[in-house]
C-alpha cells in the first residue's frame, strides 16, 4: 500500500543545452514561440519545420511531432495566472502520457513570471505532473489499454545559476505530490477496505516512519472522556468508533488540525437515496487530507506545534443506530438535538473540537469536511468553501489558496444564522430549520463549538472528486494538503 502513491518516475536536472528527447514548447501566442527559451536550443532543420507549419496551427491547442529533427510537443498555456500554470503543467503530462511519450524534456525558464521563484515554479510543476500520473488501478486485474501508459523519466533544464534552485524545488515537489496522492489513495479506497480500525492501522503504520507523536482512544476511552458525538452516530455499526490525536511538539503557539472521518455514509436511519451514496466511501476525505498534511509537514521539517485530531466513525443504520430526535451530549457537555441522522459529520467534529479545546490550548482550529452538499449547490465543482470568525485569516487562506492550487471561496459565518439552528430541547441542532443555507448552518453549529477558539472550517465537498476540468483522473483530488503545508510554514508569524 505504501507504494501504491510513491513516484516512480526518473526527475534530472540540468542545464539549459540542446536534448535528443522530445521537447516541450508552451506558447500563449503561436506567433511568440521564438521567444521561447526551448525554441534556443531547437535544431535550425527543426526550427524550419516548425515555422512552415505555423499557419495551418495557428489555432491548434496543442501540436504534436515525431520527425528526423527532433520530437516536439507544441502546446497553448492556460490562463496567465496561477491557476493558469498549474493546469498547464497537468494538460502537458496528461497529453503526452495519453500520447505515449515516455521521456521529455522541459525549460523551467518558459514558465517563470514576476511572481514566483525558480525554486517554487519547479516544485510546482513537478507536484502537479504527479498529480497529473495519479490513478487508482488498484483493483483492476487487466487494467485497460488506455490511459495506464507510465512516463519514465523527465528532464528539466534550468539557466547554469539555478541549478541548485531548481534540484530543491524538485525534491519538494516530489514529497508534496506523494502527500497529496497519499491522500487520493486513502479517500479512493472502499468503505469494505477502509474501516474506521483499518483507518487506525494505517494510520499506525504510518507515523512509525516519522517519529510523530500517537495516541488512539477506542471506544472504552471515548466512553470515559464522554465522547458522545462518536459514540452515537457509530452505534448502528459494527465497527467502533476513534479518535486518533498525532503531535509534532515545537515551541510556539498550537495549530490544530481536524479532519472528518466517516468512513462510510449511509445517511443512518434516514438512508440516502442510492445514487447518493455510491461516493460515501470519500466521506473521510477531510480525515484524508489533514493525516496526509500532518506526514507532509513532518517531512519537510516545517517548525510548526502541530496537534492533528481525526474523528473515525461509520455512520449505519442498524438496530441501534441513533434517532431522530434523540439528544446527544458531547464532551464540553454541550447537547445536539438530532434533526437528521444524515448530518453526523458535525456531531463527531463537535467531540473533536471538544476535545481540542479541553485537552490542548488551540491558538487556531482549522477543519476540513465534506460537511455539505450545500456547498456544492452554491459553488459547483471549482472551489471549496471557506469560512471564519476572522477576516485576517480569510484573507491569508484566500491568498494561499490561488498559490496552492487549494481555491477557496469565503461564505459567511455569522452570529445571525445561530437561530437558524435553534433546537426545541437541546442546546444546538445538527441541521438548520430551513432548506436554504444548508453549508452555512452546517459552519454556524461547528463554530459554537470551537468559539471562541479562532476557527476556520473548509466544506472541501466541492472538490472532492475531480471535475474532469481540472486534468485530474477520475476520484479524489486530495484537496487541502498543499495548503495545510503552506499554511504551517507562515503560521508562527502570523499576527491575528
Amino acid at each position: 500500500m505504501e507504494d501504491f502513491f510513491k513516484n516512480k518516475i526518473k526527475f534530472e536536472v540540468e542545464k539549459e543545452g540542446k536534448t535528443k528527447s522530445l521537447v516541450v514548447i508552451p506558447f500563449k501566442k503561436i506567433e511568440e514561440i521564438e521567444k521561447t527559451t526551448s525554441w534556443n536550443y531547437l535544431d535550425k532543420n527543426l526550427k524550419n519545420l516548425i515555422n512552415k507549419i505555423l499557419p495551418k496551427i495557428k489555432y491548434y491547442d496543442s501540436y504534436l511531432s515525431f520527425n528526423d529533427f527532433g520530437d516536439f510537443l507544441l502546446i497553448k498555456k492556460q490562463e496567465n495566472n496561477l491557476r493558469g500554470l498549474i493546469y498547464t503543467f497537468r494538460k502537458i503530462f496528461k497529453f503526452l502520457k495519453d500520447n505515449k511519450v515516455s521521456e521529455f524534456s522541459i525549460y523551467i525558464n518558459d514558465f517563470l513570471n514576476d511572481d514566483l521563484k525558480i525554486d517554487y515554479t519547479s516544485s510546482l510543476m513537478v507536484m502537479n505532473f504527479l498529480l497529473a500520473n495519479f490513478d487508482f488501478s488498484r483493483y483492476y486485474k487487466n487494467p485497460p489499454k488506455e490511459g495506464w501508459f507510465e512516463i519514465k523519466k523527465i528532464t528539466i533544464h534550468s539557466p547554469t545559476k539555478y541549478i541548485d534552485e531548481v534540484k530543491k524545488g524538485v525534491r519538494e515537489g516530489i514529497t508534496i505530490g506523494e502527500e497529496i496522492n497519499r491522500a487520493r489513495f486513502l479517500s479512493n479506497l472502499p468503505g469494505g477496505d477502509l474501516t474506521p480500525s483499518l483507518m487506525v492501522d494505517i494510520i499506525k503504520r504510518t507515523v512509525k516512519n516519522y517519529d510523530i507523536k500517537i495516541k488512539i482512544l477506542e471506544k472504552k476511552d471515548l466512553e470515559k472522556i464522554k465522547a458522545g458525538g462518536l459514540l452515537k452516530v457509530s452505534k448502528g455499526a459494527k465497527e467502533p468508533p476513534y479518535l486518533v490525536i498525532l503531535e509534532i511538539p515545537n515551541k510556539g503557539k498550537e495549530l490544530h488540525f481536524i479532519g472528518k472521518g466517516i468512513t462510510f455514509d449511509t445517511g443512518g436511519l434516514q438512508i440516502k437515496p442510492s445514487e447518493h451514496m455510491i461516493d460515501m466511501h470519500l466521506d473521510m476525505s477531510g480525515a484524508a487530507s489533514v493525516f496526509a498534511s500532518t506526514i507532509l509537514i513532518k517531512r519537510l521539517g516545517i517548525n510548526v506545534n502541530l496537534k492533528t485530531i481525526i474523528p473515525l466513525a461509520e455512520n449505519m443504520p442498524g438496530s441501534e443506530a441513533y434517532r431522530p430526535g434523540d439528544i446527544v451530549r458531547t464532551i464540553s457537555g454541550k447537547t445536539i438535538e438530532i434533526g437528521s441522522t444524515d448530518a453526523e459529520g458535525r456531531i463527531i467534529l463537535a467531540d473533536a473540537i471538544d476535545y481540542s479545546k479541553k485537552f490542548f490550548k488551540p491558538k487556531l482550529i482549522v477543519e476540513l469536511s465534506t460537511l455539505t452538499g450545500a456547498s456544492m449547490i452554491a459553488l459547483g465543482t471549482r472551489f471549496s468553501a471557506i469560512f471564519t470568525n476572522n477576516k485576517k485569516l480569510q484573507e491569508v487562506f484566500l491568498e494561499l489558496g490561488e498559490k496552492t492550487g487549494d481555491h477557496l471561496w469565503p461564505l459567511p459565518l455569522l452570529e445571525d444564522y445561530k437561530k437558524d439552528i435553534e433546537a426545541n430541547f437541546a442546546d444546538v441542532l445538527n441541521i438548520g430549520k430551513s432548506k436554504y443555507g444548508g453549508a452555512i448552518h452546517g459552519a454556524i453549529f461547528l463554530w459554537e463549538f470551537a468559539k471562541p477558539v479562532d476557527f476556520v472550517h473548509i466544506d472541501i465537498a466541492p472538490r472532492m472528486v475531480s471535475d474532469g476540468n481540472d486534468y485530474l483522473n477520475k476520484g479524489s483530488t486530495g484537496f487541502g494538503v498543499n495548503l495545510l503545508k503552506e499554511f504551517s510554514k507562515n503560521f508562527n508569524n502570523l499576527d491575528f
